[in-house]
């Protein structure tokens, strides 16, 4: 989920993520995986050549299977992708609540931001900064351009 949407993918790439696929339906069959091993797997190398609603049918099944926070999160990075900027928040909401993972936080921020939730997305963005020091590199990168949009936002009470 957290590598970049703006790398196109190469020729290697799909090649690599269409083994992967093939892979591991072949060790569904006949090794045994989990469908949650299944769909997740396939679902990740779906999102990594951009193909979002391959990638969403698979975290659908996923979820149908087992709840997982981090399988809700990826379908609603799935759904952004798709400029289904609703569902997304939805999905990002349900994933926050069972599981504050600061990253998830950043994700919801983003998106609380693209529908015009600002005072959500404050509100996740100053939980966030306190935990700091739990973000990798890039999502601290991810944090700062969240908080350079809501400081260039002027925020209206109704």
């Amino acid at each position: 989920m957290a590598e970049s949407t703006n790398d196109k993918p190469t020729l290697l790439m799909y090649v690599r993520v269409l083994v992967r696929i093939a892979f591991t339906t072949l060790c569904y069959w006949f090794v045994g995986l989990t469908p949650e091993e299944n769909h997740g797997t396939k679902g990740h190398a779906w999102g990594q050549i951009n193909a979002y609603r391959w990638a969403a049918w698979h975290f659908r099944k996923y979820l149908k299977y087992s709840e997982d926070s981090r399988a809700r999160a990826a379908l609603a990075w799935c759904y952004a992708n798709l400029g289904m900027v609703e569902s997304a928040v939805e999905h990002y909401r349900l994933a926050y609540s069972r599981n504050k993972d600061p990253e998830i936080a950043l994700y919801l921020a983003n998106v609380e931001i693209d529908l015009g939730n600002f005072p959500a997305a404050r509100l996740l963005i100053s939980d966030v900064s306190s935990r700091r020091d739990k973000l990798d590199e890039e999502a601290q990168k991810a944090l700062a351009d969240i908080e350079r949009r809501l400081s260039t936002t002027v925020f209206r009470a109704p």
